[in-house]
């Protein structure tokens, strides 16, 4: 009795029928694997953006130094770090206590500025119309997940303390080393386009570096004027609110509406005649920083389309929460040069929209 054996061969029909959608299905499947990771692992990718940007601010700073005393980029690291956490001990020395103490007058204060503000809207017709159709809003149920993400960062000391630590470490690596993690980074791209690759991440670090550099001059110049004016109106805890408003400069649009609100409260205890010089001072302080601040700054930094900011800060709170309105603007500019650098340059192959200040540098290179 004869036995035939089939032995399948490799362009058999069902190797043929499955093989095109092979690598489509792989592909697929690692874009949903790498997805996954992402969303699992964002407080940590967050955490390294973070870092990435100081670094960056810490080697805008060094190349300044170097460029005028001839010292290396990544030496220069160490002494304007140096410089910076004294700067910050000398500020803690000099003025911790007196911001410690308007911050606990702010959590004091504005509780009973917001009870009072609720019980004069309430003697009014328009006033109660108000308050009644904003009961019918839960406002616990809508502050409840930012207060549930504030608990858990804040509410352990050491994880907060391990954050910063490694936040701190990491940017000061980063920046006395960027070549060494970028080269690896490119490891991970094919060889043809690396060469590409490097110039968007060259082209990336530069925009990212002159804006968090343009922006922290805004921070500071909108939080001295912020404190000097509130302090010269009489303004209760005028450094804490200077310092609120200098921080949340870092947001642009947004934070200076946010960071006005709580000055407006405080003043809203001593009288409406106050309330009106407060919002005047935060109204012009707005107005010179848009109008004189920024263009200045700008002029060696980067500027930021307004509505797609604005854009920005709605879609990354929505997806990462109160970090993501927080670094909205500087996740706008890596998009910005993504799209103009991936899509306009090298599928369209026309020249970029944006940032356009660097073509004298890119042509000089080539």
């Amino acid at each position: 009795m004869n036995t035939e054996i089939i032995v399948p061969r490799e362009d058999s029909e069902w190797s043929k029928s499955i093989g095109p959608f092979l690598h489509p299905a792989f592909v697929v499947c690692l874009v949903i694997v790498v997805a996954l990771a992402v969303w699992k692992l964002s407080d940590v990718l967050v955490l390294a953006f973070g870092a990435a940007l100081l670094a960056l601010l810490l080697r805008g700073l060094a190349h300044e130094v170097s460029r005028r005393t001839r010292m290396a980029e990544s030496w220069a690291v160490i002494p304007v770090s140096l410089l910076l956490l004294g700067l910050i001990a000398a500020i803690g020395w000099l003025f911790g206590s007196q911001i410690t103490s308007q911050f606990n007058l702010l959590t004091k204060d504005l509780p009973q500025s917001l009870a009072q503000l609720a019980h004069e809207l309430g003697s009014s017709p328009w006033g109660a119309w108000l308050l009644g159709h904003a009961q019918d809003i839960s406002l616990g149920n809508a502050t409840a997940p930012i207060a549930t993400y504030i608990a858990a960062l804040f509410g352990s000391i050491f994880r907060t303390v391990a954050y910063i630590c490694i936040l701190l470490f990491a940017a000061l690596y980063f920046a006395v080393q960027p070549n060494r993690y970028v080269d690896g980074v490119l490891r991970l791209v094919p060889a043809p386009r690396r060469d590409g690759a490097r110039e968007m991440l060259e082209l990336l670090g530069m925009t990212l570096r002159r804006w968090i550099v343009g922006q922290s001059v805004t921070m500071a110049v909108v939080g001295t004027f912020t404190a000097i004016g509130l302090v010269l109106l009489g303004v209760p805890a005028p450094l804490a609110l200077g310092l609120i408003s200098g921080m949340f400069a870092f947001v642009p649009y947004v934070g200076p509406l946010l960071a006005s609100t709580s000055g407006v409260l405080m003043a809203s205890m001593q009288g409406p005649e106050l309330v009106g010089y407060v919002v005047a001072l935060y109204a012009a302080i707005h107005f010179v920083e848009s109008n004189l601040i920024t263009p200045l700054v700008q002029a060696e930094a980067i500027e930021l389309p307004p509505v797609l900011t604005l854009f920005a800060t709605l879609i990354f709170g929505l997806l990462l929460g109160p970090v993501g309105v927080l670094l909205a603007a500087p996740l706008a500019v890596v998009v910005l040069v993504a799209v103009n650098t991936i899509y306009i340059e090298g599928i369209l192959g026309e020249r970029r929209v944006w940032p356009s200040s660097y073509e004298p540098m890119r042509k000089a290179r080539v």
